[in-house]
């Protein structure tokens, strides 16, 4: 299973990629697999802050709209901030190692964070942007009159479905944030960013969940749209901090970027790994990151560092 998060992992520490794509499973008996499945869901302050800003997007926003109602921004902050406080409860806790902590039956108030795992205390500071930051990247949401006015029109939305296709004989995986399909328009897929500085041009991302779209099997319920190349569909990065929308197309120089760029990748890990096992691969066969930054943030410092 190949996707975009994993090979920049790779990319930057294999070590890192190697503890959580092949050692991680909450499964396993053996205790390493389940400390790393568990270290795993560690999150850092700001994506904290952008995956409560997707879950408003995604459980709140998305079912008004599909009930061809119109959202609140009031409801949505409502929400947010009622998940920041549940969720910023149960990680000032940190009940990682408890026996038979499960995330999925804990729910929507699961939340451990990597400051807490190394250490021990949850900046105020940080705390305090990331929910001023939340607040204002729903209120940019709520005056981008862009987006309403395309996911009002829509004929069907769907938030974050998981699709896959084919390539160099791997599956490979995408989730984007949100799909809009239309009666007489190309498909629109979008991307929420939450970040003050968006240096970062998503457009190859994008690129992959249109290829996803297009070339994977199709998900009962979502439209078709047979009259559309993917060379159609329109793809929007929307920057929610700093209240701007980047629009892109794939083109045929773009599809072979991204071709390439994916073959290269999987024949990278698949040098590396070949036809073993999971369970028979040594760490130590995984360069480790370059830069001390890369390890100071990594979620898998205990575990990487008792192997050395």
């Amino acid at each position: 299973m190949w996707s975009l998060s994993a090979a920049k992992t790779f990319k930057k520490c294999q070590r890192q990629w190697y503890y959580k794509n092949c050692l991680a499973n909450w499964k396993a008996k053996d205790p390493l697999r389940h400390k790393a499945y568990l270290l795993s869901k560690l999150h850092s302050i700001s994506s904290w802050r952008g995956s409560i800003v997707d879950s408003v997007i995604s459980e709140v926003i998305v079912p008004i709209l599909k009930a061809k109602q119109t959202p609140s921004l009031a409801v949505a902050q409502q929400k947010a901030i009622d998940l920041f406080d549940r969720q910023l409860r149960f990680a000032r806790q940190h009940p990682l190692y408890q026996p038979g902590l499960s995330p999925s039956k804990i729910g929507s108030d699961f939340a451990v964070f990597h400051c807490m795992e190394y250490g021990g205390e949850i900046p105020d500071a940080e705390i305090k942007k990331a929910k001023e930051e939340i607040g204002q990247a729903l209120v940019n949401l709520f005056t981008m009159s862009e987006i309403w006015s395309e996911l009002k029109t829509s004929l069907y939305i769907v938030s974050q479905p998981p699709l896959s296709f084919s390539h160099t004989d791997e599956t490979v995986r995408a989730i984007p944030d949100l799909i809009a399909f239309y009666a007489n328009k190309p498909p629109l897929i979008i991307d929420w960013k939450v970040h003050f500085f968006g240096v970062y041009r998503a457009w190859m991302q994008l690129g992959i969940y249109a290829l996803a779209l297009s070339q994977g099997k199709p998900h009962k319920g979502f439209p078709k749209f047979p009259q559309w190349e993917v060379t159609d569909f329109r793809l929007w990065e929307v920057q929610l901090l700093t209240n701007h929308i980047r629009h892109y197309e794939l083109d045929e120089t773009r599809i072979a970027q991204i071709d390439n760029s994916i073959a290269e990748s999987i024949t990278a890990m698949q040098l590396l790994v070949g036809d073993a096992k999971k369970v028979t691969l040594d760490p130590m066969d995984f360069l480790t990151a370059s830069s001390p930054e890369i390890c100071q943030f990594c979620n898998y410092q205990s575990i990487c560092w008792e192997s050395v």
